[in-house]
């Protein structure tokens, strides 16, 4: 299989398996699914999810939708037919599993805590067959071994994922009349435009973006993976620009609490893996060239430790029981 074509089946696995959260983002099919509020005329103006469920099948189906991504693009990463296949197993699991929480076990609604109705989950029966049929079509072109710089991935996955892990809305359907105070009418594009964002970021957009970009990296060329990495760090670094552009004293937090310090971390640690050099380096020559940055550039070790130093402060200031 020519290469061009390997690397067109790897990027549509890796959207197709990101393909409910997209959609789920935008606003299609959420009703299908079990964390967003399906009640339509009894609960109005509901603050909409995902929400932070109290049952399991469809707490576990909202991580299994939110990781399914990751580690696809994991396994993608590793260019082995097993891993392939792996991958096509990890999306029949979490599409059966999708079924029947569905079918069999749908939980109660998130806004007016009655059984919630029968309903096709239909982005993952749409979205994850093609993702399979991808997958497939991929394992019989095995990637080269190379570098893909898997920490500073995880490590933005992770900050990616922080506002879908702890920052999900509590399933109060006994005080949806409430929600009203949450609700603001838009006074300018931007408002609007925030107001989205926060829903995507716990519905876990960052996530597929640090993903997309993590398999274009690894399966187009050099230069066409940085345009892409850099797209997608720009895309993280448009939230907590919207908080900033937003932000009004009106609302009695501090400024500094107001940002979506994650994203920040994640687009940053996306566009270190991306522009990172691809010269592979020995134990040896890593000794040696830290011992020469610490006796030449003393500079850019304080920056390496201002930046630690701000993200051991981001994880401590917020990990905060929210959920």
């Amino acid at each position: 299989m020519r290469e061009p074509t390997a690397a067109v089946l790897r990027l549509s696995a890796a959207l197709s398996a990101s393909g409910p959260v997209i959609l789920t983002a935008f606003g299609v099919g959420r009703q299908s699914v079990g964390w967003f509020c399906s009640a339509t005329g009894s609960a109005p103006l509901p603050l909409e999810g995902p929400y932070a469920l109290e049952y399991v099948p469809g707490e576990l189906l909202f991580w299994g939708v939110l990781l399914l991504p990751v580690v696809v693009v994991g396994l993608l990463l590793r260019g082995s037919r097993r891993a392939a296949l792996t991958a096509v197993a990890a999306v029949g699991t979490v599409l059966a599993f999708g079924l029947v929480t569905a079918l069999l076990l749908p939980g109660p609604d998130p806004c007016t805590g009655q059984e919630r109705a029968v309903v096709l989950p239909w982005p993952l029966i749409v979205c994850y067959p093609v993702a399979a049929w991808a997958l497939l079509l991929a394992a019989r072109s095995p990637l080269p071994r190379r570098q893909h710089g898997v920490i500073l991935w995880a490590g933005a996955v992770g900050a990616a994922a922080w506002t879908a892990m702890f920052h999900r809305y509590m399933a109060t359907y006994d005080m949806r009349g409430l929600g009203i105070i949450y609700l603001a009418i838009p006074e300018s594009p931007w408002d609007g435009l925030a107001w989205w964002s926060g829903k995507a970021d716990r519905i876990g957009l960052p996530v597929v973006l640090v993903a997309l970009a993590a398999t274009a990296t690894a399966t187009v060329s050099t230069r066409w993976g940085r345009v892409a990495s850099t797209a997608a760090a720009a895309a993280l670094l448009l939230f907590p620009l919207l908080d900033v552009a937003t932000y009004s004293g009106d609302l009695e937090i501090l400024f500094t609490d107001s940002i979506r310090w994650p994203l920040l971390l994640a687009a940053a640690l996306v566009a270190s893996a991306a522009w990172r050099p691809s010269v592979r380096i020995s134990w040896a020559g890593t000794i040696h060239l830290v011992q020469s940055k610490i006796g030449g550039r003393t500079k850019n070790l304080a920056v390496v430790v201002v930046i630690a130093a701000a993200g051991i402060w981001l994880i401590v200031s917020s990990f905060t029981p929210t959920r």
